[in-house]
C-alpha cells in the first residue's frame, strides 16, 4: 500500500488515528463511571465498584496513550484530546437521559472546529529570516 494512502493528515497513519479515538472513547466513560460511582453512598458496594471501573479505564487509557505516542506527535495527539468532551455529551444524554440544549451544541461545535484547525496542515511553512550577526570581521547576513 502506498505510504501516503496510509497515512492520515500527512504525519499520523489511519490505524493509530482511529486506535487514538477508540482510546478517547473509553477514557470518555471514566467520567460516566465517576457519575456512577457518586449516585451511591461513599464508602458502598456500588460506589467502590464504580470508583474501581473508574480506575480501571483511567489506568488502561494511560497504557494506550503511552503506546499511541509512540506513532504520533504529542502535539497531534493531544489536540485530539477534547473530542472526550463531546462523547461526555452523547453518554449524558444516552446513559443518564440529560436534555442535550443548543448550548451544548455550539460548544460541541466550537470543540470540533477547533480540533479540525489545530490538526490541519494547511500551514505555509515559516519563512526563512535573516540575521545580522556582528563579528570581528564586521556585520554578516545568517540564516535562522
Amino acid at each position: 500500500m502506498d505510504q501516503k494512502k496510509s497515512r492520515f493528515v500527512g504525519e499520523v497513519p489511519l490505524k493509530w488515528f482511529i486506535l487514538l479515538h477508540l482510546s478517547l472513547i473509553v477514557n470518555s466513560l471514566a467520567g460516566t463511571a465517576s457519575k456512577l460511582a457518586g449516585r451511591h453512598p461513599f464508602g458502598s458496594f456500588g460506589f467502590v465498584f464504580w470508583y474501581g471501573v473508574m480506575l480501571a479505564i483511567t489506568m488502561a487509557f494511560a497504557v494506550a496513550w503511552q503506546q499511541i505516542l509512540k506513532h504520533m506527535s504529542l502535539t497531534f495527539a493531544f489536540t485530539n484530546k477534547p473530542v472526550t468532551i463531546i462523547w461526555g455529551l452523547i453518554w449524558g444524554v444516552t446513559i443518564f437521559r440529560e436534555t442535550l440544549t443548543w448550548k451544548m451544541i455550539l460548544g460541541s461545535a466550537i470543540i470540533l472546529i477547533g480540533i479540525v484547525i489545530g490538526v490541519s496542515d494547511t500551514q505555509e511553512p515559516a519563512a526563512k529570516e535573516s540575521v545580522s550577526v556582528e563579528t570581528a570581521e564586521g556585520m554578516q547576513e545568517v540564516d535562522s
